[in-house]
């Protein structure tokens, strides 16, 4: 894979250096070995948190106290800095449980149908093309997932495309400024968000068409949140409010793109494994899409999944900022102190996992799973920030693995390199090239 493993810890200067075109490399081998390490960057303490017990106290039992980041987050403060990456607080409580219903599991299995439909009508766009085709797979998972991440949020109207498409690629590249503590009128960020804003108009003029009391459309995400109101109070999001969320919301929606992404990667790279979610699919399926009943029946493809974003994992660390002194794991963590949590080193570490680098789905699988600690395993996060869109992520991977794998196999383009790089997300460097080959008959539209 090409990521260098430091034997040592860096220098700040290096960890700048480094750490900013790959935080992966940054990553030095004693800490896939200690559970709990303490640093120095800059001038504050820093400790990376890999214990279980570590984890549920920083982000879980006393989450209150590690916000994000203000260098993180003020990259998603928009116009009113309303979004749930931007506040904190009683403000972002309030925000999260008027948005929640929108997105939990019950929303994401009734867009289940939407999201099977949207791949049904693309797959014959990829039928057309040859045995052989070259192609990057993160351009069709991106076409793909914009498709189908846009009926969601706005069914068949289509304007809502371009915005999740450029939302999809926001902040864009970091600088060292990115990483200091600097006072929030040293923004570079300010250009990025105005582009972002420039889709106002379009968000006001499909909030307002939804919030009408005539509207007869879709109830698709974006007439949820405009319609959203507090069951004990009737409070509502504001106008401003609603603008920035949504925002936030594209700008994650694209999150899917990067599993999608290895998962291919690593069935072409161990067929054995590819052999078994065939048959799966096969005895399940049959060749027709899935229904949302099915979905949940596909074991061995979420365990894929699962050890897929357990080696890649969407975020590959969270960085909090202590606003009062704690303890954790019996050590003292003084107030201002940065706290990380590293999915990428959580996943791989020694003492945590048997063979961490070895991608091994069974481990997944029930009997494996059984009294594993829910703190060693962290895709979306956990806790009362885990992601808010996680269990339509997760549908919308199984949904598109489940049934682009019954019609295709796709085969790793040779000597093209594939490397593993991440900032706010894990992605593959170079991209993913691949010759798409055909398994079997079509899959019949849905």
């Amino acid at each position: 894979m090409g990521w260098p493993r430091p034997a040592r810890p860096l220098s700040t200067w290096k960890l700048l250096r480094i750490g900013l075109r790959n935080s992966l490399a940054a990553c030095d081998d004693a800490l896939f070995d200690e559970l709990f390490v303490e640093r120095r960057f800059l001038w504050h303490r820093a400790f990376v948190v890999s214990d279980p017990d570590g984890v549920k106290r920083v982000l879980q039992d006393n989450f209150e106290n590690y916000p994000r980041l203000s260098q993180n987050r003020r990259v998603f403060h928009f116009g009113s800095g309303g979004g749930m990456l931007s506040i904190h607080g009683e403000t972002w409580r309030r925000h999260r449980r008027l948005i929640n219903p929108a997105l939990d599991h019950r929303a994401a299995q009734r867009d289940a149908p939407t999201l099977i439909q949207v791949t049904a009508d693309l797959l014959p766009y990829l039928d057309e093309l040859p045995d052989g085709s070259e192609l990057d797979i993160g351009d069709i998972v991106t076409l793909w997932l914009t498709l189908a991440t846009g009926h969601v949020f706005a069914g068949d109207d289509r304007a809502i495309d371009p915005m999740l498409l450029a939302m999809g690629q926001y902040p864009g590249e970091f600088s060292y400024l990115d990483a200091l503590p600097l006072p929030g009128f040293v923004d570079r960020w300010r250009r990025s968000r105005r582009a972002a804003e420039a889709y106002f108009p379009l968000l006001d003029r499909m909030i307002a068409e939804r919030q009408r009391a005539d509207y007869a459309g879709r109830e698709d995400l974006l007439w949820k949140l405009a319609t959203a109101h507090d069951r004990q109070t009737g409070e509502r999001l504001s106008d401003a409010e609603l603008r920035d969320e949504i925002l936030t919301l594209g700008s994650t929606a694209a999150t899917p793109i990067r599993p999608l992404c290895w998962v291919w990667y690593l069935l072409a790279t161990h067929p054995a494994v590819e052999e078994r979610l065939h048959a799966e699919l096969d005895a399940v399926l049959g060749g027709r899409p899935p229904s949302v009943e099915e979905i949940g029946r596909l074991t061995y493809l979420r365990a894929i999944v699962d050890e897929t974003m357990r080696l890649y994992p969407p975020p590959p660390a969270m960085l909090r900022s202590a606003v009062a002194d704690d303890t954790v794991c019996g050590r003292h963590i003084p107030k201002n102190s940065i706290v990380a949590i590293v999915p990428w080193v959580v996943h791989r570490h020694r003492k945590l996992w048997e063979a961490p680098d070895r991608f091994d789905p069974d481990r997944f699988l029930p009997a494996q799973a059984a009294g594993r600690s829910r703190y060693v395993y962290l895709p979306f996060s956990i806790g009362p920030h885990v992601c808010i869109g996680a269990s339509l992520g997760m549908m919308e991977i199984m949904v598109g693995v489940a049934m682009l794998a019954q019609r295709f196999r796709f085969r790793l383009v040779p000597d093209h390199p594939v490397e593993a790089a991440a900032w706010t997300n894990l992605r593959p460097k170079y991209g993913i090239r691949v010759t798409l080959e055909r398994r079997g008959g079509p899959v019949p539209a849905g």
